[in-house]
C-alpha cells in the first residue's frame, strides 16, 4: 500500500510540474447542494464531494448511469452483463446498501435489499450527479454510511432532440425542453431506449443448450418535467416528477428470465428567503417495484416511500450559521408478493446543525436523532473541521457515525420458503474518518484523501436448524484507503485523472471482502478544436476476490478475477450551430474480462457475466 501511495504521489506531482508551464486553466465555481442540503461551494462543505455536470455526460456520450459513476474517484461498477441488468455500486468499497442514493433529494432504494436500478435511471433525465463521500446520516438518516449519490434532473435551458443507434440493435431517442413565463417555468424530459441486447452470462462449452443461450434485451420509456412559480411574496414553489417503465431479460436457468419494471419519484417543495431565516419544506413520494416473469409465479418486489421534511437555516452572523428540522419518512411494502408481520413503518427524526466560516478557517457539526417503527432509536453525528490558508489550499478533517435500520424481511418476514424473521435484529453501525486536501490554480485542481471506514453490527443471513437463514448481526468490516485526483490543461490537452488505493477487509474472518479490486485508476484525456472535441478514456481495475462459486456438483470454489484494463473513445463534431453528431467507441480492443463469476465450467475455468464487449453508437443532436 505505501509503495502504491508514494507512486501515486509520484504521477500526480509530475502532472503538476507540467502544468505549470501552462497560462490559464478555467475553471467554473461548483456548487453542491447535497453534502449538507444548502447551497456551498464544494471545499466548504469539509467531505469530499464529485460533480457530474451536464456538459460532461454530453461530451463522454456515454449510454447509461453505471458507464458514468464507474469513472469518478473511488467508486466501482459491478455489472451482471448490460442494459437493464442488475448493478453494484461499490463506494469507497461499502456495497450498493450502504450508499444512499436520491433523485432530486428523493429515495429510490429497495427497501429490502438495498439494491438501486441504476441502469433504469435514463440519462436524458439527468442534469447533474454529485457524490458525497463519508457517513451523512446526521444529514439524511439511514443507509448513508458510505457516502450519497443525489441525482439531480434535467433542467435544460433550451429545446433538445437527440436520436442514436448502435450496437445490438440500439436505438435510442431523447427530448428535453423549456418554457418560461414571467415567475413561471417549465422543464421537461423525455426519452425511449430499446435493444435486443446479447446472452450476458458465460456458458459452459460441455453442458448442452438451454433457454439462457439468448439475447437479453431491454427496453426504457421515460419522461420528467420540473415545474417551478418564483413569486418575491410567496418564495419559489416547485413541482418534480419522473417516471420510468420498462422491461429487461436475463439468465436464470431454474425460474424467472425477465422483469418488468415502473418506477416514480414525486415531490412539491417550497423555499423562502426572509431576512436572515431561510425555510424549506416538501412533500415527496417514489415507487421502486419490479415483477418477475417468465414462469407462473410472478414475485413482485415493491417499496414506496412518502416523506416529509421542513427545515429552517438561520444566519446568526456572516461566520455562522445553524440549521434545524424534522423529517418523516414512511416506508410501504405492502404491495410486494412476499408476506410480512409488518409490512409498513415510519421514521420520524429532529436534526440541528451548526456552520463556521471566517477567515482561515471553516467547521461545521450536526446531530440528528431518527426513530423507527419496531427498531428503536439510532442517534448520529458529523463533525468537520478546515483550513484555508489562502484561495488555493484547503486542509480538512471530518469524522461522522451512520446506520442502516434492518429491513422489514429481516424482522417480520412470513411463510417463506427461505427465511425466518428476526424481531430483534439491531441496525447496522458505522464510523468514518477522512483527512483531506485540496488545491485549485490557475493550473489544475488536485485533491488527496485519506479515508477509514468501519461498520459494525453488519447483518448478515445464518442458516439456523430448520434449513432456512436467520438475519444476524455478527459481522464487521473496515474499508480504508487513499484517493488521488488531479484535473489540468497540458500543452493544449484536458487530463482528468483519478486513482484509489483500497484496503477492504472482512474483520470477522480477515479476508479481503469480495468483489472490491485494490487499486481503480481512472484516466481521460481530451482536446477541443472550433467544430471538434474528441476524448480517450482508460479504465483500470486490480484483480479481486469473488465470491464462492460452485461447479454443477455443487462444490464451492475461491477465485481471483484477473485484473483489466480497458479503453473507450467519444468524439462530437458541429455540423452547424445547432446541429451536433456524436460517436462513441466502447471497449476499443474488446477485451474480454470479468467482474463477477456466475460458477465454474466442467474444464475448471470461470464463468462469469459477460461485460459489453466492443460497442459503438452514432448519433445526431439537434438544439433549437
Amino acid at each position: 500500500m505505501q509503495n502504491k501511495s508514494i507512486l501515486a504521489v509520484a504521477i500526480l506531482a509530475a502532472v503538476s510540474s507540467c502544468v505549470g508551464a501552462q497560462e490559464t486553466f478555467h475553471d467554473i465555481e461548483r456548487i453542491t447542494v447535497t453534502a449538507n442540503k444548502f447551497e456551498q461551494a464544494i471545499n466548504n462543505t469539509l467531505a469530499t464531494v464529485n460533480v457530474i455536470e451536464r456538459a460532461q455526460i454530453e461530451r463522454s456520450n456515454v449510454r447509461d448511469l453505471p458507464s458514468l459513476l464507474n469513472t469518478v474517484a473511488g467508486v466501482d461498477i459491478i455489472r451482471n452483463g448490460g442494459f437493464g441488468q442488475q448493478t453494484s455500486v461499490f463506494l469507497r468499497g461499502a456495497a450498493t446498501k450502504h450508499v444512499l442514493v436520491l433523485v432530486d433529494g428523493v429515495r429510490i432504494s429497495d427497501a429490502n435489499s438495498g439494491s438501486v436500478s441504476f441502469t433504469n435511471i435514463p440519462l436524458n433525465s439527468i442534469e447533474r450527479v454529485e457524490v458525497v463521500k463519508g457517513a451523512r446520516a446526521a444529514i439524511y438518516g439511514s443507509d448513508a454510511l458510505a457516502g450519497v449519490i443525489n441525482i439531480i434532473t434535467r433542467q435544460a435551458e433550451q429545446h433538445q432532440i437527440s436520436l442514436t443507434s448502435g450496437s445490438h440493435n440500439y436505438v435510442a431517442y431523447q427530448q428535453a425542453g423549456y418554457m418560461s413565463s414571467d415567475a413561471l417555468s417549465l422543464r421537461f424530459n423525455l426519452g425511449y431506449e430499446d435493444t435486443k441486447g446479447y446472452d450476458v452470462t458465460g456458458k459452459d462449452a460441455a453442458m448442452a443448450r438451454g433457454k439462457n443461450h439468448d439475447s437479453d434485451g431491454y427496453n426504457n420509456k421515460n419522461v420528467g418535467f420540473n415545474l417551478s412559480y418564483d413569486n418575491a411574496y410567496i418564495g419559489q414553489l416547485s413541482a418534480l416528477a419522473q417516471y420510468s417503465e420498462g422491461d429487461a431479460e436475463y439468465d436464470n436457468a431454474w425460474g424467472n428470465d425477465a422483469y418488468e419494471f415502473e418506477n416514480y419519484t414525486a415531490k412539491f417543495a417550497w423555499k423562502k428567503q426572509q431576512g436572515v431565516f431561510g425555510h424549506y419544506a416538501s412533500v415527496s413520494t417514489s415507487q421502486e417495484e419490479n415483477t418477475q416473469i417468465g414462469t407462473p409465479e410472478h414475485d413482485i418486489y415493491s417499496t414506496k416511500r412518502v416523506e416529509l421534511e421542513y427545515r429552517a437555516l438561520y444566519r446568526w452572523s456572516k461566520a455562522v450559521q445553524l440549521t434545524a428540522g424534522m423529517n418523516r419518512l414512511n416506508e410501504d411494502l405492502s404491495e410486494a408478493s412476499a408476506e410480512f408481520t409488518h409490512s409498513e413503518r415510519t421514521n420520524k427524526a429532529v436534526f440541528v446543525g451548526g456552520f463556521y466560516n471566517q477567515g482561515p478557517w471553516l467547521a461545521n457539526i450536526v446531530a440528528r436523532s431518527d426513530d423507527y417503527d419496531f427498531h428503536g432509536r439510532a442517534n448520529t453525528y458529523t463533525a468537520g473541521f478546515g483550513f484555508k490558508p489562502n484561495d488555493t489550499v484547503t486542509f480538512r478533517v471530518n469524522h461522522g457515525t451512520a446506520f442502516r435500520a434492518p429491513t422489514l424481511t429481516q424482522a417480520y418476514v412470513k411463510n417463506s420458503p427461505w427465511y425466518i424473521p428476526n424481531p430483534d435484529i439491531e441496525p447496522e453501525e458505522a464510523s468514518n474518518s477522512e483527512v483531506g486536501v485540496s488545491l485549485e490554480t490557475g493550473w489544475g485542481q488536485y485533491d488527496v484523501a485519506i479515508f477509514n471506514n468501519r461498520i459494525n453490527k453488519l447483518i448478515v443471513n445464518l442458516p439456523n436448524e430448520t434449513g432456512k437463514y436467520i438475519a444476524s448481526n455478527v459481522d464487521k468490516a473496515s474499508m480504508k484507503g487513499v484517493e488521488l485526483s488531479a484535473s489540468a490543461s497540458v500543452w493544449g490537452l484536458e487530463h482528468t485523472i483519478n486513482l484509489t488505493l483500497l484496503d477492504a477487509k472482512d474483520n470477522s474472518t480477515g479476508k479481503k471482502l469480495v468483489r472490491r479490486p485494490d487499486t481503480t485508476f481512472n484516466y481521460t484525456l481530451s482536446k477541443s478544436w472550433d467544430k471538434l472535441d474528441v476524448n480517450v478514456a482508460m479504465q483500470y481495475r486490480s484483480s479481486r476476490p469473488s465470491i464462492a462459486l460452485y461447479d454443477s456438483q455443487f462444490n464451492a470454489f475461491e477465485r481471483t478475477l484477473s485484473a483489466y484494463t480497458i479503453f473507450n473513445l467519444a468524439a462530437n463534431y458541429a455540423l452547424f450551430d445547432n446541429l451536433k453528431l456524436t460517436a462513441r467507441l466502447d471497449n476499443i480492443t474488446d477485451k474480454a474480462y470479468i467482474t463477477a463469476g456466475t460458477g465454474i465450467a466442467t474444464d475448471g475455468s470461470t464463468l462469469g457475466y459477460v461485460p459489453q464487449g466492443r460497442q459503438a453508437y452514432v448519433g445526431a443532436t439537434v438544439n433549437f
